[in-house]
């Protein structure tokens, strides 16, 4: 017991550490002169050739058809999941971005009803309520027209496919840890390749700096913790610690992209955020009924 104790602790701080790059990520998406498919073409090139190599090339051969088909489809999903979230953040604030991703955890409440067939309670109906009003405080007006409110509608669908990423990791855990890091970059690769046309590299020095940063440190570190957390502990403690990104995101907005938090912005934070912390702590008492048949991986 002490030994899984040690374990969870582990993994609990690596979780930590990550939330805390992802905190400042969107800074560096903000400020580069680079688009969101420059970005990911960058990233996704640095991080699955760094990852190909700790993977281990021998390792990657004895993986099954079935184990590829796994990778094949958490890398698209990942791709998928990044390309919205880059286009957010540029749309909207890198504070904004990442507080639209941090909906996945209300996004669990339906993929748990639909993957594991736990029907949302009252208290989940009411984290939705409590959401969607937070919305209304931080969004000027209601129009695709406006890039605020487009920026965060396509970071809600941003978190919705970042929520499924956890139970795809979860799935196939059988899966090395660095082997499925690089299939998570490696095969969301091809999305970004796609829109190769609309990249811009006419970047500077400084650009190129802030894309290694993204490259290595955002993607490669904070990304593998990231996955390794959510493999090894439950989703509604990985929900918790992530929901620790906005408040990170949202002072290095206000210290560093001298962003404005007015109130209403502050209120309908702390009420979106309220309402994810609500719902995953719901989850988790249910989760620990002694009425419910035990869990053991």
């Amino acid at each position: 017991m002490a030994e899984i104790n040690h374990l969870n602790s582990r993994y609990y701080i690596e979780g930590l550490l990550a939330v805390l790059i992802f905190g400042i990520t969107p800074l560096f998406i903000k400020e580069v002169s680079a688009n969101a498919y420059t970005i990911g073409l960058v990233r996704l090139v640095i991080g699955s050739s760094f990852l190909f190599v700790m993977a281990k090339p021998s390792k990657l051969k004895n993986l099954n058809k079935s184990e590829w088909k796994a990778l094949v489809f958490i890398g698209l999903l990942f791709g998928v999941h990044w390309i919205t979230y880059f286009i957010s953040i540029k749309l909207a604030t890198p504070s904004m971005g990442i507080l639209a991703v941090s909906s996945f955890g209300l996004h669990m409440i339906y993929l748990n009803w639909i993957i594991k067939g736990q029907k949302p309670k009252a208290m989940d109906l009411f984290t939705v309520l409590l959401a969607v009003t937070g919305i209304f405080f931080i969004v000027p007006e209601f129009t695709l027209k406006n890039n605020l409110t487009a920026g965060i509608l396509i970071g809600l669908v941003s978190g919705l496919l970042f929520a499924g990423l956890p139970f795809l990791q979860q799935k196939h855990q059988s899966i090395s840890s660095f082997s499925r890091a690089f299939g998570q970059y490696a095969f969301a690769l091809p999305v970004f390749l796609l829109f190769t046309h609309k990249t811009n590299w006419t970047l500077s020095t400084t650009d190129w700096w802030y894309l290694i940063i993204l490259g290595t440190l955002c993607t490669v570190v904070a990304h593998t913790l990231w996955l390794r957390a959510t493999t090894m502990l439950e989703p509604t403690t990985t929900s918790l610690i992530f929901y620790l990104g906005t408040p990170i995101a949202m002072t290095c907005s206000y210290f560093f992209l001298d962003e404005p938090m007015g109130t209403s912005k502050v209120i309908g934070a702390g009420l979106i955020i309220s309402a994810n912390v609500l719902g995953v702590i719901s989850r988790s008492r249910k989760r620990h009924k002694p009425s419910s048949s035990p869990n053991k991986d």
